[in-house]
């Protein structure tokens, strides 16, 4: 299991595509925005690469200007 959140600043401008593209992406969920162009970012996955590979996917977004790490917490399955 991991779970990460994160930063991500936009261009106000760009907000709601930068939205739209991030809530199409696997395991991603917006939880919060402000108008300046900040958003908190939870991303839910069991596979960590997957998280890895979102969150260098969304600084490809057009619009984005930078994410940060916030929290990261991951766990070996038992199986």
């Amino acid at each position: 299991m991991s779970i990460c959140s994160m930063v991500v600043h936009s261009r106000p401008e760009k907000l709601d595509p930068v939205i739209a593209s991030l809530s199409q992406m696997e395991g991603v969920e917006v939880r919060a925005r402000d108008e300046r162009g900040k958003l908190v970012v939870l991303i839910d996955h069991p596979k960590r690469q997957v998280i890895a590979d979102s969150m260098m996917e969304m600084n490809n977004i057009d619009g984005v200007l930078n994410t940060s790490l916030i929290y990261e917490y991951f766990e070996e399955d038992a199986s």
